[in-house]
This record gives structure tokens, sequence and C-alpha cells, in this order.
């Protein structure tokens, strides 16, 4: 072999190294430009008891969403104890779980009495 042939051997899988050593470093940066990314800010919140209620509930007309203003509002001022509202909370989710016939129904149908019953017991008008 000559030596033009073996240097254009040699130097010529010099690029494809090197463009599979470039592609390779990109795919990497990427990657972990990708799972910083992903990670959640760690100024994110937790959702607010007001937005736990009315998400989790499905309350969707005016009046169950005054009504959940309502049991807020009582939280916050200590009237109401937050563990009695998320054990109503979760009551009324399971209660609302589909039925037989696969139906779901909202949980905030179960919430509105049962939070007004408990509510009352304790000496709190809703």
């Amino acid at each position: 072999m000559n030596g033009t042939v073996v240097r254009s051997i040699v130097l010529g899988n010099r690029p494809r190294v090197l463009t599979a050593g470039v592609v390779l470093m990109l795919l990497v940066a990427i990657a972990q430009w990708a799972t910083v990314s992903v990670r959640p800010a760690e100024s994110a919140q937790r959702a607010t008891l007001r937005e736990r209620l009315i998400f989790g509930l499905l309350a969707k007309i005016p009046s169950e969403i005054e009504f959940i203003d309502l049991v807020v509002l009582k939280v916050h001022e200590g009237k109401l104890p937050e563990r009695l509202v998320n054990q109503t909370f979760f009551w009324a989710r399971e209660r609302a779980a589909p039925s037989e016939n696969g139906s779901p129904q909202r949980p905030i149908i179960y919430f509105k009495p049962a939070m007004t019953a408990r509510a009352k017991r304790i000496g709190v008008a809703l």
C-alpha cells in the first residue's frame, strides 16, 4: 500500500469519528437539559384547601363554589377543623365512586349536606 491510500484510510475515518463524538456529546447535553427542565420548580406550592375542594369535589356551579369558599373561610377563622373537612372530603369522594350501573356522581353532592351536618354538630353554621 502506498502512503496516500494509508493516509486516506486513517484520515478518511477521522471526520466520521469526530462527527459521531460531537453527536454523542450533543445527545448527552440534551439529555441533561431535559432532565433538569422536567424537575418541579422549587417555588412550586401545594394546592390550597380551596383548590383541593373545588377540583376534588368537582364543584362547578356558583352555589357549590360559594359553599366551598364558606367552608374554607370557617377553617381559616379557626371555627371549623381542617381535619373534619378532610374527613368529609374523602368520604364524599369515596361515596361518589362509580356505582354498579357505572355512572359516577359528583362528590360535591355528598360533601355539602354532610359537611353542613357535621359543622352543625360542633356549633358552626354553614
